[in-house]
């Protein structure tokens, strides 16, 4: 994973200390301040979804505000906000959608001490956001051809069906199962398999079978992945 800008040339790739200025000024307007300082970070590897909040423990495990900040980060998908620039003047303003969205899934992890996900109360604060006509926060998105041609590997659900692409092989379906519906996963074989009808929300991550939002992930562990494409 980059930990700075990467394709500076793109204005869309800003610098850390501009993403750091547009949340502090997120954090304040929407948030009261509330939000505790987090590390904003470009990714070179990160293909499945334009934005991830990401955490290395549980959301009720107490640490020292310098370790908690070096434990959780928001990143960003250099790739995809690449193609992303490429076809629309607009790319500015989704990073920031983007950047949002992520704030959202900190203040639930942070403040509320639960779990991330695109729920009740992950729609209400979003409704309430969107309501300023600054950012236009999604829970969706349009952006399947480009994680197409950036996915080497999937997997789908076999109760409910939901797709998970990755580019490398970072889900085993012996230990980790469907973030929906809690099924098993199987990893797809044929290109063909990965070719969807139409676009699909943003998807639930695969989660440990014995991961609980109460208790701390182990270090190595992939980290929990709650995400936003945007339409």
């Amino acid at each position: 994973m980059s930990r700075t800008p990467a394709a500076s040339s793109l204005s869309i790739l800003c610098s850390s200390e501009w993403l750091q200025a547009r949340w502090q000024h997120l954090n304040g307007r929407y948030f009261a301040g509330s939000l505790r300082p987090i590390e904003i970070v470009w990714s070179q590897r990160l293909t499945a979804s334009v934005g991830m909040f990401a955490s290395r423990e549980g959301p009720k495990t107490s640490y020292p505000s310098a370790i908690t900040h070096r434990r959780r980060e928001i990143r960003l998908s250099v790739p995809l906000f690449e193609q992303l620039a490429a076809r629309t003047p607009y790319a500015e303003q989704e990073l920031l959608n983007t950047l949002a969205h992520e704030m959202i899934h900190q203040w639930q992890f942070d403040v509320l001490k639960r779990r991330p996900d695109h729920g009740l109360e992950f729609l209400r604060k979003m409704t309430q956001m969107n309501r300023s006509g600054e950012v236009a926060v999604t829970t969706y998105h349009s952006l399947e051809k480009e994680v197409m041609a950036l996915s080497k590997f999937a997997w789908r659900c076999r109760d409910c069906g939901h797709l998970y692409r990755r580019q490398r092989r970072t889900i085993q379906p012996k230990r980790h199962h469907c973030g929906a519906c809690r099924g098993p996963l199987e990893e797809l074989v044929s290109p063909a398999q990965l070719i969807e009808d139409r676009s699909s929300p943003s998807p639930p991550h695969a989660v440990d079978s014995s991961s609980r939002s109460d208790r701390p992930n182990r270090l190595n562990d992939i980290p929990e992945q709650l995400t936003l494409g945007l339409s």
